[in-house]
This record gives C-alpha cells, structure tokens and sequence, in this order.
C-alpha cells in the first residue's frame, strides 16, 4: 500500500505477488514459507524465546490434534438402540461416537440445507457485478461504466452450477433421508435456511432476464426501463418462470415457518438471526418482481388518478409495481420484528455456540436490500404517475437512509470481530461463514445504486469498497469450501452436536487422557522412593475427588433426572458407583498406610503390592463403565432434554458441589484434556448455563493452569478474564 501510493507501482506488484504466492503455497500445497522464515529466526537467535514459548508448548498437542482431525479413526459405524419396537414412544437412540462423526464424509447423506449460502452467496456477488457493470446512468449525467460485464456473467455460471449440484445432492437425499430433511425443516434454527434455494431462483432470474439487451440505456435512476417495448425472449420468459417458482415457494415457506411460530411454544435460545432470511426474500422478491417484469402486461393506458386531478398514471406496470409492494410490505414489518428480537437476543444471552454466530451478519442483508427495493418502488410510482407525483428528493433519501443504517451494521458487526471482543471468528471454517458472504454481496450491490444515483466520490468510495470486501469474502470461502471437500473434512459432514450437559462426556475424555500417568505412577510407586509415593498420592487424590463429585453429580441430578424420563434406564450405572466407592475408599486406607511416617516398611510394602494389583482390573472397569454411560445415557439427554432442562441440570450440578472442591475438578479437567478445543467447550458448557459466573470459573482456571494454556484460552473465552487480569471486562 506504501509503495502504491508512493508512486512505486512496480514495487507494489512485486510485494503483492509474493504475498499471494505465499499464501497459494500454502493453501494449495501446505507449505509454509512464514514457517520457514520462523525456524531461521528461532535457529539463528533473531526471536527470543519468549515469542516463540507457546509454539514449543504446544508442538506435540498440535500434532496429535492435527492427526486427529484428519486422519481416520476406523470407528465403528452408529448402532441403533430401541427398547421396545412394538412402542413407537419407547425409548430409542444411537451409539455414536465423535470419532465416527468427524469421519462421516458423504455427499448425499450430510448435504445440508444450510449448504445453500454457498450458492447464494455467489449468486449475490453477482447482482452486485451486474449493478456496478451497467450505465451509470443517473441526476448526474455519469454514464461510466464501473466493470465489465464479463465479471458477472462469470459469476453466473459458478453460482449456477454450485446450485444445480447442491440441489441434485439434496433432492437425492430428500429420496433417500427423508427423515434427516424433515429433521432440519422442523429445526427452528436450520428450517430458515430452504429460503436460500428461492432466493437463489428469485437472484438468478434477475441475472439472466435481460441476456439479450445487456448494455441497453436504463431508465434514469432506475434499474429498469418500463418503455421497454422490444419483443419478449426466450430468456425473459425463462426469468419469470425461474421467479414465480422462487417467489411463491418463498411466500408459502414465510406463511408455513409464521404459522409455526406462533403456533409452537420458543424459549429465547432458539429464536435465531437465520429467521430473517425469510423477509431478506421477500425483499429480493419486491426487487426482481417490476424488473423483470413477472407479470407480461399489454401496452397500458393514461388513466386519471383519483384524488388528484391533475395526475394520471399508465396502467402498464401497475401489476408488477402492486405485486412488488406486496412483497416489500411482508419484507419490511418481519424485518422490523425480527431484527428488534434477535438483537435483544443476542445482547442478552451468552451465544456460546459459535457456530449460531454468523447468522447475525444476515442483519446487514435487510436494510441494505430496503434501500435498493424502495429507491426503485419509489421512481418506478413516479414513471406510473407519469412524473405527476414522484418525489425525486424523497426517493434518494430513502436510499441514503438504509443504504447507511446497513454500513453502520456491517461496521458494528466488523469492531465486535476485534480480538479484544472476539465475538466472531473464534470457531474453526464452516460452511455458516458463508452467511457473511451473503450480506457483504448485498451491501456491495446497495453500494453501487448507491454511487449510480448519487455519482459522488465518497459514493464511489463506497461502491468499490464494498464490492472488494465482498469478492475476497466470496473468493476465501470458496477457497476453504474446496479444501474442506478434499480433505473430506468439515463439509459434508455432520456437525458434532454439544450442549450445557456436554460436561459429562468431556469429563470422561479427561479421565481417559489421565489413566496413563496414573498408571505410570502406580507401576512406578516403590517403598524406598518417597517421591514416586507423593506422585502417585497426589494423582489418586484429584481421581477420589472428581469421582465422588462426578458420581454425585450423576447420581442426585443427572441420571434422576434421565431415570425421570425413562424408569431405572441409569440404575446399572448407579449400581457401579455404589461398589466403586467402596473399593476407593480402602484404596485410600491403604495410601494413608503408604504415606504415614511412622508407618513400617513392610506395612507400606503390602499396601504398594495390593494397589499395584487391584488397580489395573479397575481401571479397564472403570473404561467400560465411561463408555457404557456415553452409549446408552449421553443420548438421552441429547435426544429428549429441553436446552432450558440441560442448563438447569447444569446450574444444579454446580451447586451441590462446595468451591473447594471446584478448585480440584475444574483444573484437573482443563489440565488433562489432551486438545485445546476440548478445553474450550469444557468451559463453555459452564457458562452457557450460568454466564454469571464465567469469571469465578475463569479465575479458577487462572490460578491453576500455566500462562501458555491460560493465554490460549483467554483468547477464545475472552468472557472469563477475571478482574485484574489483563483484558478483563465487567459483567454487569
């Protein structure tokens, strides 16, 4: 940027080909040329080792989490549990693993519907090519031409076979799932999302009506030309089928999800931002419908218009116009409703699953789409009225108005992505990024009205700013979207489901990952060796507290609350905790034995021979007993507890347990835990459900842990920074 203003074009281009081809390299290749860079520094003492400290913590988790991720697991497929087939209400479940879940790559089965912002995002850079690519006509007599059509003609055809792909793999899997499509059109957060295939129809149709007369002088300010008298094409009738398709099957799809709403009793959590794509389509309806025309109207006639004596209009385009405000008073009322509510929302619950985050940015689509609806309703009344009653002042003021409200928003959402607030981006790629793509496209294409009508610099300003932010936005994406697919990963496959009660299996991998050294520590144990005895002392004693609290937590709130539902469903699992507290409690005699002392060395000897072989037979018990209660109890409550149960049974679990004895669970959870994104939802899973002490909980976490694997978890929970620590932020 330096070189370029300076005057030094040349050297610009150079930097810049190098950044990208640094970037392709790794990208495409994986190799990193940073990375490289990095060792000559560390090898030849250029970085001091403080910079580089969290990198050699963490190397050998990051290389196991690496493994993990990408490299199949061999798990075993999901079995399905059904306690009484001839009961259509028994109980009925699956014993699935993550494992299996992270593996599971199919094209047909996991397509999604929420997979269609891809699409549509496309399809949206494209309006805005086309916006910015057509005669700047307008007051002020600019008739430059801002880009090439070519861009948006390329961007079509991309948009058009992404769709045509994506919706081959639904339909295919609407015949061979149909029970996993009813699943997402019931699922308050998902069902919003068959929108986006109308509104791609409804975009579409508005790309490829005028084929045949690109480059054709539009109507002043306007984006159509209603004394367009030429013959009607193959192409124009094409558009309009493409827009009746999409515009009634989006109108009968907002009665069907409004019905529902008001039919269906909600809790707060499950009113999402996703909602508005709805009225976003009714909007772009309101915005296809008079350009089009979807309505073939016959030459009209200059009809007085009552109330006004001295105006007339032309009946020609009084259908579409009408059919337009149609959509665009359905658009505008649940925009209004559901912006207000999804922002009380946002600002009021804890949003701790990252991935229900993006659909915010739909928030930017609305007004950004109401400028360009209604700055075109607006003139397309005056061209009826036959300029008897167009306000050109009160036209472009609409415009302005929401063209700015939807920056001001595009802007906000921008600042609560700084690091310091790190409300977005924290969680790794999904296809849910792409709602971002989506509503930097509208921006872009109210940017060029915007400059079109107006032709200030500030105007053009706008427009190209917006239209760059959109194409990296679509391009990154895209990039990830392909890389995602061949490495089978993330995209076409299923999301790993987690809630307020995903503690429990967290817990469990925590245990898991601490067996080894415990086991290391008990074989090791020899009598004439204080140390090794403190070792294993001081591990056994973090194992009794968290299973006494963890069983407890079971016991008195968890599984009562699973045996509610289902009769003894959790009795075996009782049942084991009763003999294992049992045998920890004379594991415990004999470790007092092993630490008095007074104690004499062949007591202590025996006591080291008995652990060492009553242990081993526990601990693949114990193993049994975790994976048991995931199979057949953690399903449970996935399946049949109200997000509002979940994080009462969470907040109750909470309270039986006195703070000393947090003090011990929480840092040998956190401690133990073999990956990051492990410890991050551990965390999570507490403040979802008591958000009011995420910064007890943090500050717990900040005393136990070491400054590497504090700093990467404060960056990803920065709600739990307790105060005086660096970052930290009142909760009020």
């Amino acid at each position: 940027t330096i070189f370029y203003f300076a005057g030094h074009e040349i050297a610009a281009v150079v930097v810049l080909c190098g950044l990208l081809g640094a970037a392709g390299m790794e990208g495409f290749l994986d190799f990193c040329l940073g990375c490289v860079f990095y060792g000559l520094g560390i090898r030849f003492g250029l970085i001091p080792k403080y910079v580089y400290r969290i990198y050699t913590n963490i190397r050998e988790e990051t290389v196991e989490g690496w493994k993990y991720k990408f490299l199949n697991s061999g798990a075993p497929r999901p079995t399905p549990v059904d306690n009484d087939p001839n009961d259509p209400a028994s109980l009925k479940y699956k014993v699935r693993t993550d494992e299996w879940t992270k593996d599971d790559f199919h094209l047909v089965r996991n397509m999604q519907v929420t997979y269609f912002a891809m699409p549509l995002s496309l399809a949206g850079l494209a309006v805005a090519y086309k916006l910015a690519s057509g005669p700047m006509a307008s007051s002020h007599d600019r008739t430059d031409v801002m880009m090439p059509e070519t861009y948006f003609h390329i961007m079509t055809i991309i948009a058009a076979i992404v769709f045509v792909i994506f919706l081959t793999l639904y339909i295919t899997r609407l015949g061979m799932f149909m029970k996993k499509c009813s699943k997402e059109w019931d699922c308050p957060l998902r069902s919003p999302s068959f929108g986006a295939i109308s509104l791609f129809l409804m975009l579409f149709a508005f790309l490829v009506f005028d084929i045949n007369h690109e480059g054709q002088q539009r109507a002043q300010g306007m984006l159509l030309d209603l004394d367009d008298d030429q013959d009607d094409d193959s192409w124009e009738w094409f558009a309009r089928v493409l827009f009746w398709i999409g515009a009634l099957t989006h109108i009968m799809l907002t009665l069907a999800k409004f019905g529902e709403w008001v039919g269906k009793r909600l809790e707060l959590e499950h009113f999402h931002a996703t909602w508005m794509m709805l009225p976003v389509g009714c909007l772009v309806a309101a915005l296809v419908a008079p350009i089009i025309p979807a309505v073939n109207e016959a030459d009209g006639m200059q009809l007085p218009l009552q109330g006004h004596s001295d105006a007339t209009f032309d009946s020609k385009g009084f259908q579409n116009y009408e059919m337009a405000r149609f959509f665009f008073s359905i658009g505008y009322a649940m925009w209004l409703v559901l912006f207000v509510i999804t922002f009380f929302k946002v600002c009021t619950t804890h949003n701790s699953d990252d991935r229900v985050r993006h659909a915010t940015w739909i928030w930017v689509a609305a007004p950004a789409l109401i400028a360009i609806v209604d700055y075109n309703l607006c003139m397309t009344r005056g061209v009826l009225l036959d300029h008897g009653g167009v306000n050109m002042g009160l036209c472009t003021d609409t415009l302005s108005m929401h063209f700015f409200l939807a920056v001001f928003i595009f802007l906000g959402l921008c600042w609560a992505t700084l690091p310091y607030i790190n409300h977005f981006g924290r969680d790794e790629w999904g296809m849910n990024y792409w709602i971002e793509c989506f509503a930097s496209d509208t921006l872009a294409a109210a940017g060029a009205v915007y400059y079109s009508v107006y032709g200030t610099y500030s105007g053009e300003v706008f427009m190209v700013l917006f239209l760059v932010v959109a194409t990296v936005f679509n391009f990154v994406a895209t990039m990830h979207t392909v890389v995602s697919i061949m490495r089978r990963r993330t995209v076409f496959c299923p999301e790993i489901k987690w809630g307020p009660l995903s503690f429990m299996k967290l817990t469990h991998e925590a245990f898991r990952a601490w067996i080894p050294n415990f086991t290391k520590s008990l074989t090791d144990m020899r009598v004439n060796d204080p140390a090794s005895c403190q070792t294993f002392a001081a591990s056994f004693y973090e194992f009794m507290v968290l299973h006494e609290e963890h069983a407890k937590h079971e016991d008195e709130v968890i599984f009562k609350t699973f045996n509610d539902f289902w009769a003894e469903h959790g009795k075996k699992w009782n049942d084991d905790h009763d003999a294992d507290h049992k045998l920890i409690d004379s594991w415990k005699v004999l470790v007092n034995t092993i630490l008095h002392p007074q104690g004499g060395a062949d007591q202590k000897q025996s006591a080291i021979q008995q652990l060492q072989r009553d242990m081993p037979p526990f601990v693949e018990h114990f193993l049994e007993h975790l994976q048991g209660e995931e199979d057949h109890l953690n399903p449970v409550g996935k399946r049949y507890l109200p997000l509002e149960l979940q994080k009462q049974i969470s907040r109750r679990v909470w309270e039986i347990t006195p703070a000393e004895r947090w003090e011990v669970i929480v840092p040998y959870l956190v401690n133990n835990l073999p990956r990051n994104p492990q410890r991050v939802r551990y965390l999570k899973t507490l403040c979802w459900a008591m958000p009011e002490r995420a910064q007890q909980i943090g500050a717990i976490v900040h005393r136990n842990v070491d400054s590497v694997k504090w700093e990467m978890l404060r960056i990803e929970l920065p709600e739990i920074v307790p105060r005086g620590a660096f970052n930290w932020r009142r909760y009020y």
